[in-house]
């Protein structure tokens, strides 16, 4: 029993050393080319809620309104 789980987990060792040598490697983004930059997500969040609000406020404005 100890030699099958012993050689188990050499072959799954093994398996997960191939698998990350041949493995492609990960891109890794650059903040500089997305516009999900952190620093500026803040101010992007404030102002896609303030024109939420403003499109929010003329369709109440236009339902409000009397056709006429």
């Amino acid at each position: 029993m100890r030699r099958l789980l012993l050689g188990f987990a050499l072959a799954a060792a093994v398996a997960y050393a191939l698998r990350d040598w041949f493995a492609a490697p990960q891109p890794h983004p650059s903040w500089e080319e997305t516009d999900n930059d952190p620093e500026d997500m803040s101010g992007d969040l404030a102002q896609r809620a303030r024109e939420a609000e403003g499109a929010q406020a003329a369709e109440a404005e236009e339902s409000e309104t009397p056709a006429g």
